[in-house]
């Protein structure tokens, strides 16, 4: 729907090295070790490493994990890429996911559970395309629930509508794992609190750079 003027390469090293480390470490490394890189480089808010909230964004929990992300991130990276540039959208990525770590240890400073994978970073870039991009259309796989069958399929829609309805579902998914954080101690499963913290960064950060006049918002497609 927006080809890019220029060839996305920093978004394409991301997707490299997130799916070579992923690969290697759930297909070819003995679980015992990568458990051990995972609390040795996976952002811990109870120890507080500083590299660990760069290093946590490239390790991931299982396929799903890292495939969920890696299709996010080659739908809307490369142009996002081509709006800030090769090393404005390196420097954007990587301080989303860092913003999205320090809002997550912050909403659990004593969690002594390690917090990893690349939704902070691309939930920064998702934000960063629902503002440059809003009226492209984006396709979504949905699935409808209907008694004991569930009817799915493929439907077309704009990405401020799309990515808005995520993010208000990160929001209350988020508000929830507080609740239940205060119960059991720790944040459970899935990190809502970094995913909230790398979209506001990524959006405050465009916005910024569109009343600077640094960046331009793309035509999209109406």
């Amino acid at each position: 729907v927006n080809p890019a003027r220029r060839f996305p390469f920093v978004n394409w090293m991301f997707l490299a090295a997130n799916i070579g480390i992923g690969v290697k470490a759930i297909f070819l490394m003995p679980e015992a070790r990568y458990e051990w890189i995972v609390f040795a480089y996976g952002f811990v808010p109870g120890s507080w490493e500083w590299a660990d909230l760069l290093t946590s964004q490239f390790l991931h929990g299982g396929v799903a994990h890292l495939a969920g992300n890696m299709v996010f991130l080659w739908i809307v990276g490369d142009n996002v890429e081509d709006k800030l540039g090769h090393l404005g959208y390196l420097v954007f990525y990587l301080l989303s996911g860092v913003a999205a770590g320090l809002v997550h240890g912050v909403m659990n400073p004593l969690s002594l559970t390690p917090c990893i994978g690349a939704s902070g970073a691309i939930s920064g870039v998702m934000a960063a395309y629902a503002i440059l991009f809003p009226w492209s259309r984006i396709k979504i796989l949905y699935f409808i629930p209907i008694f004991i069958f569930v009817h799915w399929g493929v439907a077309t829609v704009r990405a401020i509508w799309a990515i808005g309805f995520w993010f208000l579902e990160q929001l209350l998914f988020a508000a929830a794992s507080v609740r239940l954080a205060e119960r059991l101690g720790d944040m459970p499963g899935v990190a809502y609190g970094a995913h909230v913290g790398g979209f506001l960064f990524g959006g405050l950060a465009v916005i910024i750079l569109l009343a600077a006049g640094s960046v331009r918002r793309g035509a999209g497609v109406r």
